[in-house]
């Protein structure tokens, strides 16, 4: 778990949106490998094991992390990176399910930091990318994310996931997701489609006491 990628987690208590304090038992290149994340306001505790936090609270991570599909071409992380336009520096996207795998890929490609829902194995943490295991919510401020990519395995999470979105920011998905709702089709193919985030909306129901996002740039 990268330093500057807890500012932006969130305890998942049912009270306002609160971010959350790191102790680090080991840190190897400002990424904490091991520690623990903790609530000011619950008391929550959320550990950290081998880079990845955990916020399954004891129910286990969701069934995206089993999701394998066909392997990824060589170009895919190239197109991923122009799917998500990240044209320029610095925030941060989310990769669920199997895109995953294009994490350090992509994090060579574009300066801006990764992080991986239920990563699945032999995927490591560190080099800028992050690693979250959840259940049924996404632990990460409202409308904090340049983009979010979505697999069929991840789907159930895709409106978490979304909210966690800035206004205009994009979500790529495989062809067979459904377009969420509150996500403007721009392009699709085959394989893919990629659309921006809608400002506002009911999405933002959907985060329990969460603020809402931050004005797009």
């Amino acid at each position: 778990m990268h330093s500057e990628i807890v500012d932006t987690l969130r305890c998942l208590g049912a009270h306002d949106e609160s971010w959350l304090v790191a102790a680090a038992d080991h840190t190897e290149d400002r990424h904490i490998m091991r520690g623990v994340l903790g609530c000011p306001v619950c008391r929550a505790r959320y550990p950290i094991d081998a880079g990845v936090a955990d916020f399954t609270e004891g129910r286990g991570a969701s069934s995206a992390a089993a999701t394998e599909g066909p392997p990824f071409e060589d170009d895919d992380a190239m197109k991923l990176a122009a799917m998500l336009d990240l044209t320029s520096g610095g925030g941060y996207v989310l990769l669920l399910g199997r895109w995953a795998r294009l994490a350090h890929a992509l994090r060579e490609l574009a300066p801006v930091m990764v992080i991986v829902a239920n990563p699945p194995a032999g995927v490591e943490m560190g080099n800028g990318v992050s690693g979250i295991s959840i259940a049924d919510r996404v632990p990460l401020a409202a409308g904090s994310a340049r983009g979010v990519a979505i697999d069929v395995g991840s789907s159930a999470l895709a409106d978490s996931a979304i909210a966690r979105v800035r206004p205009g920011g994009r979500v790529v998905g495989e062809a067979e997701v459904e377009l969420p709702a509150g996500v403007e089709l721009l392009a699709r193919d085959e394989r893919h489609w990629v659309g921006a985030r809608r400002g506002g909306g009911p999405l933002l129901r959907l985060v329990r006491g969460s603020a809402p996002p931050a004005t797009s740039t």
